[in-house]
């Protein structure tokens, strides 16, 4: 069984630890809030108070936070996980969803000090990663893959190989651009059913049991239809926001058209300014409503 280090144990991460636990793998964690890594020191990981310290006799460091800012931060900061000694052999995973700006200048900062970089961001909910069935999206060498692989199959269902790193973030921020285009496309075709005096469950059915259902549209239709609100938050605003401006900087280096993308992160963009940025994505039907009413 492996050593493991591993940063952040917010809701993806917590649940990672325990799959990983679970397995008999022996873990060491890291959480800015104390408080948050609770449930996993419960479960048997060995808490620390700095970044760096997770790396002192791991085999893996996985990094799992909320976007660049704190990713620089773990990794760069005071006491952070670069600041730290650790063996050479040590492959330091990036599960994160990052710029890819931001991953490819990381990935040089830790393959100068010698160590092995990894890109693997992943996706699913906290729901899919309690029953291992993360997909993860690997830029890297194939040996490491294969070195990584019993850990990252006690989280996931399915691994892509894309290529070098960098290849998985950029896949990631394409891949969760297309939810965000899906989702706002959802929330304004069911404020104009309910303009249009069409029963929002109806709706949300006929939507579903057509072409038009893909799995975003069939969530999140019923939700909206349910008006459902104050739930436990699945993938917040902001983190849909983040994900598309990551990938809007990603098309722009590609030289390729973003309207699409573009129109989708306004929506979203307006949900954050009238202060629902907390908010489950779902909630966006609400922002239009609110945005109708002030003309």
């Amino acid at each position: 069984m492996a050593k493991i280090g591993f940063v952040g144990t917010g809701n993806m991460g917590r649940v990672v630890i325990q799959r990983l636990l679970a397995a008999g793998h022996e873990v060491t964690a890291y959480n800015r809030t104390r408080e948050k890594a609770l449930a996993v020191e419960k479960a048997g990981a060995r808490l620390v108070d700095t970044p760096g310290e997770v790396v002192h006799g791991a085999d893996f460091v996985f990094v799992s936070v909320t976007n660049d800012e704190a990713s620089k931060q773990v990794w760069l900061g005071p006491g952070g996980i670069l600041a730290a000694e650790a063996p050479r052999s040590v492959r330091m995973i990036e599960c994160s969803t990052l710029s890819h700006d931001w991953v490819l200048e990381l990935s040089g900062e830790v393959t100068a000090r010698g160590y092995r970089y990894i890109d693997c961001p992943v996706a699913g909910r906290p729901d899919a990663a309690e029953k291992g069935e993360l997909r993860i999206f690997f830029g890297g060498p194939k040996e490491d893959l294969e070195a990584l692989r019993p850990m990252l199959e006690t989280f996931s269902r399915k691994i892509f190989h894309f290529g070098p790193v960098g290849a998985g973030t950029g896949y990631k921020l394409i891949y969760n651009l297309l939810g965000v285009v899906q989702v706002a496309a959802v929330a304004e075709a069911m404020v104009q059913c309910e303009a249009a005096g069409i029963d929002l469950h109806a709706a949300a059915e006929g939507f579903a049991i057509g072409y038009t259902g893909s799995r975003h549209t069939i969530e999140h239709s019923a939700r909206m239809a349910e008006g459902k609100r104050n739930q436990p938050v699945g993938f917040p605003v902001s983190g849909r926001l983040k994900d598309a401006l990551y990938w809007l900087r990603l098309a722009q280096k590609l030289h390729r058209q973003a309207r699409t993308g573009e129109a989708a992160a306004s929506g979203f963009q307006q949900m954050v300014d009238i202060g629902m940025g907390g908010l489950n994505d779902s909630e966006l039907i609400d922002a239009l409503r609110e945005i109708a009413k002030r003309g």
